[in-house]
């Protein structure tokens, strides 16, 4: 029996700046995130609460910050 692939999960973090120059991080969720002074505290945070799963992380050029809000 064949199965069909399994639907592929978009990144659940956005690692990125916003408008400010502060590194954010985002969830897709919109449960948890935070505002963060360096790219090293913001990317540990997210692979943190994505049990170190690199694919659930995206990292999001300057030229398309990236605001933080919880929520959805």
């Amino acid at each position: 029996m064949h199965r069909p692939p399994a639907a592929i999960e978009p990144p659940r973090f956005t690692v990125g700046r916003d408008h400010h120059g502060w590194w954010v991080v985002e969830d897709r969720l919109g449960r948890v995130g935070g505002i963060f002074v360096t790219e090293d505290a913001a990317m540990h945070y997210a692979l943190e609460e994505s049990n170190r799963d690199r694919n659930a992380v995206q990292c999001r050029t300057s030229s398309n910050p990236v605001e933080f809000r919880l929520g959805g």
